[in-house]
């Protein structure tokens, strides 16, 4: 298998041809855009924000996989199937991603550009200057340019659905729990990401699980928001085309499962690094290796994804433990794993650690005036691997080499020590300071990585280290579906 040819055995022969900057590319039919790309051997999809180093797809940064799709901005090319014919733009680049200038940014010294250049006293708000300062940092941001006017935009109409239970998550724990609330004669309502049920679990090698008849099935559907103490909860569609929902139910269950953060740890970020659940779906489902050349690490579950791999026929050349790695080699894209020996390869799939999606929980339990924090319990019950307790996230010990705690905002290691050196060691105060977990991940995973690395520095307990707020929308939601809204939502009086 070479790095131009990724695709596996059983990928389906039917071709679609679509654009990427410009050029045409082959795709096939049940792939999404970008992992069409990824089998074309086009690794770095986005740039970052400050230096604009390279970002990919990975499944943890949302920056990595932004693009402009026919024209529209900020598209995230893992959730849109290919067609024929589209127009797939990288956005952040200037005047060209052929021959992007920008480039040249990461000649610049890092002290420059740390946090706060972007707010910076020199530049007061609410003069013209500051709003050709706002203008230039979007244009460096790649943000800068609107979508294509394409005349009166469609406002897809919100659905409001409720039930006796509301449970999400559709994989083996969330359909266990519809199925017994359904047999106890309760009206049962579940919502899960996938266009299918249990993806993830039949990627893994588990078999589908069934659902109860009697339950209503909602897919491709992210419950992005728990409003009114988690009594009223949104869903944005993936298809932008599709309403949003509002769901209300007596009981809301959570079985979305855990999410694999990255370890800390120099070059994790570069373009060929991704995590176990996009790896396995797109192997799977999508018949597309995420490398030539994989080294899986894991907390223990390595060999059995390393197993998996190879039997969905990905060349899988190591399986090491996490807290070995010192750190993924690579200027543009990875090219070797640095253990006790390095190991080559073009791809590092990482299993754990494994963490709770603490968004909904928080949002339904926070309260606060200039700073949410978690003040009561929550309403939403979670079941399944959602419900274990977070693992420890490794932390590579200080080093010279680059490792990045938020690669959207090119936030480093570095820039966090020099803040924790002058005393600072509160999240909210540092992430203000740093910008770090503000882009479009929404502090997912950044903030974890955050948290771990004040902690290991400090010693501070991770107990004493509360997330900084996390406020809705997780996940993105148009304008037009959030205006969909309008006649489906009270608002409080």
């Amino acid at each position: 298998m070479s790095s131009a040819s990724l695709r596996l055995a059983h990928a389906s022969s039917e071709v679609v041809e679509f654009f990427w900057n410009g050029r045409p590319v082959q795709g096939r039919q049940g792939e999404s855009l970008a992992t069409a790309l990824l089998a074309n051997g086009i690794r770095t999809l986005a740039w970052t924000r400050k230096t604009h180093r390279p970002m990919g797809y990975s499944g943890n940064y949302a920056t990595g996989v932004l693009a402009r799709v026919n024209g529209i901005p900020n598209v995230r090319l893992d959730l849109v199937p290919v067609s024929a014919g589209a127009r797939v733009e990288m956005q952040n680049c200037w005047p060209s991603p052929a021959f992007d200038v920008l480039r040249l940014s990461r000649l610049i010294p890092a002290s420059w550009i740390q946090g706060g250049f972007e707010h910076t006293n020199l530049v007061p708000s609410g003069t013209s200057l500051f709003q050709r300062w706002e203008a230039f940092l979007a244009f460096l941001a790649g943000v800068a340019k609107p979508a294509e006017r394409t005349g009166e935009v469609a406002v897809p109409q919100g659905r409001y659905l409720s039930a006796d239970v509301l449970v999400i998550g559709g994989g083996p724990a969330g359909c266990a729990a519809a199925n017994e609330a359904a047999a106890a004669g309760r009206s049962v309502v579940l919502v899960t990401r996938g266009q299918s049920l249990a993806r993830y679990a039949q990627a893994a090698g588990q078999a589908e699980p069934t659902l109860d008849e009697r339950v209503q099935l909602v897919t491709g559907v992210e419950v992005f928001g728990a409003y009114r103490e988690g009594e009223l909860l949104l869903g944005a569609p993936h298809d932008p085309a599709q309403g949003a929902l509002a769901l209300e139910a007596e009981q809301v269950i959570l079985a979305s499962g855990r999410r694999a953060c990255p370890p800390v740890v120099p070059g994790m970020w570069l373009p060929g690094v991704m995590d176990v659940r996009t790896a396995l779906v797109m192997a799977h489902h999508q018949a597309v290796a995420p490398g030539a050349k994989v080294v899986v690490v894991g907390n223990g579950e390595q060999e059995a994804v390393a197993k998996r791999l190879r039997e969905l026929g990905v060349n899988v050349v190591a399986a090491r433990h996490m807290a070995d790695m010192r750190r993924v080699v690579g200027h543009n894209q990875v090219s070797a794993v640095e253990f006790a020996e390095r190991i080559s390869c073009d791809a590092v799939v990482h299993a754990g650690t494994w963490l709770s999606e603490a968004s909904l929980t928080f949002q339904s339990r926070a309260e606060g005036l200039l700073q949410l924090r978690e003040q009561r319990p929550s309403r939403l019950q979670t079941v399944g691997s959602a419900a274990e307790a977070d693992q420890l996230l490794p932390v590579a010990a200080r080093s010279r080499h680059k490792s990045l705690l938020c690669p959207c905002f090119d936030v480093s290691c570095h820039e966090v020590e020099a803040l924790i050196a002058q005393g600072i060691t509160d999240l909210e105060v540092i992430k203000r300071l740093t910008s770090c977990g503000m882009g479009p991940c929404q502090g997912q995973p950044c903030w974890d990585s955050l948290r771990a690395l004040v902690s290991a520095r400090t010693g501070m307990a991770l107990s004493a280290l509360p997330r900084p707020t996390l406020r809705p929308p997780r996940r993105a939601l148009s304008v037009a579906q959030a205006v969909g809204l309008a006649d489906v939502v009270e608002p409080l009086q």
